[in-house]
């Protein structure tokens, strides 16, 4: 069976190096085919042409660090969704968004944590590791990857997290420590502000009482941390540190084999993580925010002192392309660069590269068409794997 051929003109393709206009971009089947001059281009037989009309032509987003999910599994404390619709409706949701590759990223906590979830009991996160799984085998809007971040005080849960490793469940793994007086909380009046509802009346002297508790707690140690990297490893499967506040623990980290640095605290160790190799992770809405919520490293000093390269949307979805288009329209950041934090770099980081992540003959044709004359960007169509999946152009309304 022939594979159809498709012809996008008329288009701006924000490629790695430069905005190509006066190009066609080819896609046959799920790939792109090729990057033509518009004149020859149009010599091609195709089955279909779509006309962008000027509009800019970008990869799929690739998100490889986003919580959203949650709030769609459990939307209220004592509510706890239909895994399969929250998936379902989170296709609909990130596929608007442009990002056609989601890495969902819950924290797997142990029993009795004081700030724990539902969905972040270890039950509940093998449950949506392994529906994520069985998803991969089938057609779907987007592609579902799945976060493991294990806090490593979590150690009842050590052999199953060992266990997802070794058994596929899992497509990057993150280490967490979370305990006051240390990374994102070295500040404990931050640590207080970020309670859940039910830690927000303690006295002054029930929160000293729970931070003690907290700092006492044992964790992993880097030994067995070292097994869970090098497993990890021997998969082919990325792994990522999480708040990186010293040098010393970025040095300890890359012992483990750690080649992610996400949100390290200070400008500081972003600048030593990049020296030492790592790809520094920071968050969209951070740009959006103009800083840190919890008073850490701007991303936007980060990305002006070449500290940064990944940017995730944590918690916000919405915020990866409005972030790309800040940075280039009020900042001056070059759109292929600004580009990159969330779809070439990403791509790289968790070692899909050679498939996703840029317009470049042979890749996957993920494409997200971005209409930018107004104020703020809007998505128009959005292709995965050379199929459209959101076409917000084709309303059928006369």
């Amino acid at each position: 069976m022939t594979e159809r051929r498709i012809r996008i003109t008329g288009g701006k393709l924000i490629t790695p190096d430069s905005v190509l206009e006066g190009y066609d971009l080819l896609i046959q089947g799920s790939r792109i085919a090729g990057i033509l001059p518009a004149d020859e281009g149009k010599m091609q037989e195709t089955d279909q042409v779509i006309d962008a009309h000027g509009v800019y032509l970008m990869p799929g987003m690739i998100d490889i660090h986003s919580d959203m999910i949650e709030n769609l599994i459990q939307p209220r404390s004592t509510a706890l969704m239909d895994f399969e619709i929250a998936l379902a409706e989170s296709e609909r949701l990130l596929a608007m968004c442009g990002i056609t590759s989601m890495f969902h990223s819950i924290s797997m906590y142990r029993e009795g944590t004081w700030d724990v979830k539902e969905i972040r009991k270890a039950s509940q996160v093998r449950r949506l590791a392994e529906l994520i799984r069985q998803k991969k085998q089938r057609p779907g809007l987007i592609r579902h990857y799945y976060h493991l971040r294990y806090e490593i005080d979590n150690l009842e849960c050590y052999p199953q997290v060992e266990e997802m490793i070794a058994n596929g469940m899992t497509d990057l793994v993150s280490f967490m420590d979370h305990t006051p007086g240390q990374g994102q909380y070295q500040d404990l009046s931050v640590y207080r502000k970020h309670q859940p509802d039910e830690g927000k009346n303690l006295t002054d002297r029930e929160f000293r009482q729970l931070v003690e508790q907290e700092q006492q707690k044992p964790k992993a140690s880097q030994e067995q941390l070292k097994v869970l990297a090098d497993l990890a490893a021997s998969r082919g499967i990325a792994v990522a540190s999480h708040d990186d506040d010293s040098i010393g623990k970025l040095k300890r980290n890359r012992k483990l084999g750690v080649r992610i640095s996400e949100f390290p605290i200070t400008l500081e160790v972003a600048k030593e993580a990049v020296r030492e190799g790592y790809l520094t992770v920071l968050g969209a809405p951070n740009i959006l925010l103009g800083g840190s919520h919890s008073g850490n490293l701007s991303a936007l000093q980060a990305i002006r002192e070449k500290a940064a390269d990944v940017l995730v949307s944590d918690y916000y979805p919405q915020s990866l392309l409005y972030a790309v288009f800040l940075l280039n329209r009020r900042y001056a950041v070059a759109l292929p660069e600004a580009v990159a934090y969330v779809t070439k770099n990403p791509a790289a980081a968790v070692g899909i590269g050679s498939e996703y992540g840029s317009l470049e003959t042979g890749k996957k044709a993920d494409i997200v068409f971005v209409d930018s004359s107004g104020e703020l960007p809007v998505i128009q169509k959005v292709m995965v794997n050379g199929n459209l999946v959101v076409d917000c152009m084709n309303t059928g309304m006369e």
